[in-house]
């Protein structure tokens, strides 16, 4: 390390070190002997452990449970711009499988997966959209603009400010910031070939789900010929891939937000789909499906990608609790042999209990369940294996019979 830079040190209590030295980058309060009162929110600082090694070098902040987040495990390497262009250049490398000419919207940068946490950044064709979850990363956000416009060419870059995440970390929740260049109000992104448009100023998360990207392909394979509801269909992803599969596709998209439907219909209309041949719901999914069950409505194919349920472990068994009836509602709509595809974001929630609550709600109903497919986190959401809770994306096809 240069000589003419110095960070403060904080010191681990006996023992502590374990899950770091396997990887994990968070650093709780509980697990820190001392911490140097110079240190300002935000900052940055070495930490070491009982005995005064050099363990990690990260950000600092005492309002929170976790109080240190690791940036590097390399005591010689500087938090600075060459720091920021080579994780973006790595974390590009990562990516380099996708097929741009057939998918140019991706999450370039997916905070602790690629080894920068409280930093997300999406990539839209040429706009970058950032969202900064910490109050460290806040603090090195010149940085990271810098670095992104030099390692990717970009010709915007927004900053959203929007996320509740901020809030526990002491930041301002505000409108969205151009922080370099232009940014349309919308741009136009094309996925497995097909199109979207994405609202980056005001569309939840940075614009679109981009994590189902997988998945929206792999719906293709289940609904040739199909009636399909697709429940929290916002902009109609899912919806617009399974109404390409086939013409004569009949397809049902449901959600809360009248915005979020009328940029489901733009994004039909793009990809050359008649609107008359589909029905676009704006109501509460649970109600829709809820009174749907009572007309006796039947499906062949039912999506079910709900916004996460459980946003901390405090929330944990009321989560479940969420999904088995949202499940148990999606599979009375069903006709017998039909295919349920279900979702949970919650990263408190895992694999295992996702697929426990499901079959729960099946057994209630004395339905059974196979399983065709499932999947965690795409190639652009990587997961840190050291931190479970990185995988926070579970999706199941299942067939559904009596």
């Amino acid at each position: 390390m240069s000589a003419s830079i110095h960070y403060p040190t904080a010191s681990l209590r006996p023992h502590k070190e374990e899950q770091l030295l396997k990887g994990h980058l968070w650093v709780f309060s509980g697990a820190l002997q001392q911490v140097p009162k110079w240190v300002q929110p935000g900052g940055l600082l070495d930490l070491k452990d009982a005995r005064g090694q050099f363990i990690a070098r990260g950000y600092y902040n005492n309002r929170t449970d976790i109080a240190i987040r690791i940036l590097t495990r390399n005591s010689d390497e500087l938090i600075d711009v060459d720091f920021f262009r080579k994780r973006i250049r790595h974390a590009m490398e990562v990516r380099v499988s996708l097929n741009t000419e057939q998918t140019n919207a991706y999450r370039l940068v997916n905070a602790e997966g690629d080894g920068l946490p409280g930093l997300i950044v999406d990539r839209y064709a040429d706009i970058m959209v950032v969202q900064i979850h910490t109050l460290g990363m806040e603090q090195l956000r010149p940085l990271v603009v810098e670095a992104l416009v030099a390692e990717t060419g970009t010709k915007g870059v927004l900053i959203r400010n929007d996320n509740q995440s901020r809030r526990r970390e002491g930041l301002y929740l505000g409108h969205p910031v151009v922080a370099f260049g232009e940014v349309p109000e919308k741009v136009e992104m094309i996925e497995n070939g097909i199109r979207f448009l994405v609202d980056p100023y005001e569309g939840q998360k940075t614009g679109f789900f981009l994590d189902q990207r997988d998945n929206r392909e792999t719906l293709r394979r289940y609904v040739q010929g199909k009636r399909v509801l697709n429940c929290f269909s916002y902009t109609g992803g899912f919806s617009v891939y399974a109404a390409k599969t086939s013409k004569v596709n009949r397809v049902t998209s449901v959600d809360i937000s009248e915005p979020a439907m009328e940029q489901a219909r733009e994004n039909f209309v793009l990809n050359g789909l008649d609107l008359d041949l589909h029905e676009f719901v704006v109501q509460d999914a649970f109600e829709y499906l809820e009174q749907a069950r009572r007309d006796k409505e039947k499906f062949e194919v039912v999506v079910l990608d709900p916004p996460a349920f459980a946003k901390n472990k405090n929330s944990f068994e009321q989560a479940l609790l969420a999904y088995e009836r949202l499940n148990m509602l999606g599979m009375q709509l069903l006709r017998p042999g039909g295919v349920l595809m279900t979702s949970s974001c919650s990263g408190v929630v895992s694999m295992k209990d996702f697929m426990e609550t499901v079959t729960k709600a099946a057994e209630k109903l004395k339905l059974s369940l196979q399983v065709y497919d499932k999947y965690t986190n795409a190639l652009d959401h990587p997961i840190n294996k050291a931190m479970p809770e990185t995988a926070y994306l579970k999706t199941v096809f299942y067939r559904v019979g009596a």
